[in-house]
C-alpha cells in the first residue's frame, strides 16, 4: 500500500467535508501508515456537532483504518518514521 492509497483510505472514510488529511506528517512502518485528520473549520461553524478529527492507523495488508487515541496515537509514532524516509 503506497501513502496515496492510504490517505484515499480514510477520506472514504471521513463523513465531514471539514475534515482533511496531512499527509505532511504522515508516519509509516512495516505493517501501517499513522495519519492525522484535521478540522479545517477553526471552529467557525455555528453547530456544536463533535468534529471527527485525529489520528488514524492504516494497515498497509487490507487498508482497515482505525481511529486512535492521542496517546496510542504518540507511542506508535516514536517508533515510527516519516513516512518516504
Amino acid at each position: 500500500m503506497t501513502l496515496d492509497e492510504a490517505v484515499a483510505a480514510v477520506e472514504a472514510s471521513l463523513d465531514d467535508d471539514r475534515l482533511r488529511v496531512d499527509r505532511h506528517r504522515a508516519r509509516e512502518d512495516e505493517a501501517a501508515f499513522l495519519l492525522l485528520v484535521l478540522d479545517t473549520s477553526r471552529g467557525r461553524l455555528e453547530d456544536d456537532r463533535p468534529i471527527a478529527n485525529g489520528p488514524r492507523l492504516v494497515a498497509k495488508v487490507d487498508g482497515t483504518v482505525t481511529r486512535l487515541t492521542l496517546p496510542d496515537a504518540l507511542a506508535r509514532a516514536d517508533q515510527m518514521p516519516l513516512a518516504g524516509e
